[in-house]
């Protein structure tokens, strides 16, 4: 059996040992073996949240019963489920015994409600929960986590004393898409500020972003202070950051939308050996996630809000800050990717790779260009010649998948990055923040039928 799914029968008859203990939390401390064993699942729950063991986690916090030691998982767990305002009220609530219990706890609670208070665009709070974070316990993360973090924080720094986003919603969202021919992206068009352009529907950004010269078309003041972010190539971009008044999406229009600004070389990408792309907008996942729901479909139609069906039967959708993540079948086991509608291909992970040895034997690696914001990375991958994923009810099936090496990224954390080719057998597919699922229609064969 692979060292990464560990046997949750052990870990509930765990919990069941600690209730005593755990249930009194201001009661003096016990001993024996009733405390060890409560030591030990705790720390099993640990474990979970930092190998991204959703299933595992959310069935044990299930069983805890009502204690500071039961918010904190539960936060945490709420915090990956997408539900920031219950994480936050949580994870305020348990953060002083987190700070007294393990200084790894209080880090992973203050970067959870850090991303918490971004989510609902109490910026400065975000900023102050960075602050504490990195004065007291920086040194419980990796470096490529620590790295991670302080580049949200500086990006939200800039964004400080911005104003919230807000919704309105006049009715429907019905927009007309396009395959974007050049980088196998699906585009749509908007008129924002009176300027007409193609952006990009991409769940992988963690903000909306926009060029710096398309920026200057749309009138919006940049900050003057600068930030960096990395893309998954692992090349840093430096920033600034933007928010533009008003976004109108058919029947609803949002205000104050966040917006990072990079360059435009650092957005202007390979497309071939002698031809590159300028890309000017994004589409990123707080507008997205604002609209609750919505369905990319194959006739070239984005759905949202009421015209969007839901997805109450697909594969549960997890957060990691800003990135969504899939939870996806395999071998009979729940495994996390993160999940980019803006990739054209999926691909694997080393955690993939070491997870799951015996399906690399008799391969060999060849060479494989992965491109994103800052440019290209070049390197030599195993590629599987079928992966099939349980995604929900339905099976979607993989090919001639890349397994990338160690990148530090965030992505070596995750089994692999799901791309387009997870939904473009199919007539449609739907992507819904409100019920954190996203379901696959009927199989394009089975149109053609």
């Amino acid at each position: 059996m692979h060292r990464v799914f560990r046997r949750a029968g052990l870990l509930l008859l765990l919990l069941s040992a600690a209730f005593s203990v755990s249930a009194q939390p201001q009661a003096a401390p016990t001993t024996g073996s009733a405390s060890t064993q409560a030591i030990a699942a705790y720390q099993a729950l640990d474990a979970n949240i930092e190998r991204f063991e959703f299933a595992e986690l959310r069935s044990a916090v299930e069983t805890l019963p009502p204690s500071s030691q039961r918010d904190y998982f539960a936060g945490m767990f709420a915090n990956r489920a997408g539900k920031s305002a219950e994480s936050a009220l949580l994870l305020e609530k348990s953060l002083p015994w987190a700070r007294q219990s393990d200084p790894k706890r209080a880090a992973w609670a203050l970067e959870a409600l850090a991303d918490d208070y971004a989510k609902t665009f109490r910026y400065g709070d975000a900023v102050r929960a960075y602050e504490e974070l990195f004065q007291h316990y920086a040194a419980q993360f990796d470096d490529t986590q620590r790295k991670d973090d302080e580049d949200d924080f500086r990006v939200l720094q800039l964004l400080r004393d911005a104003p919230p986003q807000t919704i309105q919603s006049q009715g429907p969202v019905a927009l007309r898409t396009h395959r974007n021919d050049a980088l196998h992206t699906i585009d749509t068009e908007l008129t924002v500020n009176g300027v007409t352009e193609s952006w990009i529907v991409d769940t992988g950004a963690n903000f909306s972003t926009v060029s710096e010269s398309f920026a200057r078309r749309l009138g919006v003041k940049l900050s003057e202070g600068k930030a960096q972010t990395q893309g998954i190539t692992g090349a840093e971009n430096e920033l600034r950051a933007a928010v533009l008044p008003e976004l109108h999406l058919d029947g609803t229009v949002m205000r104050n939308v966040a917006l990072v600004v990079l360059p435009d070389d650092s957005l202007n990408v390979p497309t071939g050996s002698k031809h590159r792309y300028q890309i000017q907008a994004v589409l990123g996942y707080p507008v997205l996630q604002a609209l609750g729901r919505f369905t990319l479909t194959q006739d070239g139609q984005f759905l949202a809000g009421p015209a969007s069906p839901r997805s109450d039967s697909g594969a549960p959708l997890y957060m990691y800050k800003l990135t969504p993540l899939l939870e996806c079948g395999v071998g009979g086991h729940p495994l996390i990717f993160s999940y980019d509608s803006g990739a054209d291909y999926s691909a694997f992970s080393d955690r993939y790779f070491r997870d799951f040895p015996g399906q690399f034997h008799g391969l060999h690696k060849h060479p494989y260009g992965m491109a994103g914001v800052g440019g290209v990375r070049k390197m030599k991958v195993f590629y599987l010649p079928e992966a099939r994923l349980g995604v929900g009810p339905a099976t979607a099936t993989l090919r001639n998948v890349p397994v990338l090496p160690p990148l530090g990224t965030n992505l070596n954390k995750y089994y692999g990055n799901l791309g387009r080719d997870l939904t473009d057998a199919y007539g449609h597919f739907t992507v819904d923040f409100a019920n954190m699922r996203l379901s696959l229609g009927t199989p394009m064969d089975d149109n053609a039928n």
